[in-house]
């Protein structure tokens, strides 16, 4: 779970451009959605517990070294030639709003929820955090092409407009809202048996 860096945040406005749409008679002015949902499967080939020191191979047959946390238990339940399965998913999504002077800008939100395996289980657990970010336009120079947009705290940034005909409902003092969400969940499956060895038929006997 990656934290959020001033980049990230910056990232969230950027998505207004390419988001505004045409306005219509009910709000929100316009929405935006995106998501995303990255899976990886990896064996273990090596797991030493004292040092809490995994190698792990992906399907394309490269290794990756990394030392376990201790805040993941039942490491000790997982054997050479489990798999791992990770799954990652990103979600963006934006609102713009007119303006309405009688609701205060709300403050930057952050959740997080976490959940693991019981002890003596398969090592598996998920962490999930969702950002909410408000801002106001401040400024649209459709000459420039530039908007600028005021955070809940108070910073500014200029905004680049990718698409400046979707700006044109776009007016100042309209509010938006991004709410970022990240979910990282993994599981390690038992290794699949091994199918038993087919045995060869005998020769017939030679005849007497």
């Amino acid at each position: 779970m990656r934290p959020l860096s001033s980049a990230l945040i910056a990232a969230l406005v950027l998505a207004v451009p390419a988001m505004a749409q045409e306005a219509s008679a009910t709000k929100p002015k316009a929405t935006y959605n995106k998501k995303d949902v990255k899976t990886v499967k990896a064996t273990v080939k090596s797991i030493d517990v004292p040092t809490r020191h995994v190698v792990l191979t992906t399907a394309d047959g490269q290794e990756h070294e990394f030392v376990v946390g201790k805040q993941a238990r039942n490491l000790p339940q997982v054997k050479v030639g489990d798999e791992v399965i990770v799954q990652y998913q990103e979600a963006l999504a934006v609102e713009v709003n007119a303006a309405d002077p009688t609701k205060p800008l709300p403050q930057p939100t952050e959740a997080i929820a976490t959940d693991r395996s019981e002890a003596g289980k398969k090592p598996e657990g998920a962490i999930a955090r969702t950002v909410t970010l408000n801002g106001t336009v401040e400024a649209v120079d459709m000459d420039k092409k530039v908007a600028t947009i005021k955070g809940s705290g108070g910073n500014t940034v200029e905004v680049k407009m990718q698409h400046p005909e979707r700006w044109q409902n776009v007016k100042v003092g309209d509010t938006i809202t991004a709410k970022y969400s990240e979910a990282l969940a993994l599981s390690v499956q038992p290794a699949a048996p091994k199918a038993p060895k087919k045995s060869k038929p005998k020769a017939p006997a030679p005849a007497k």
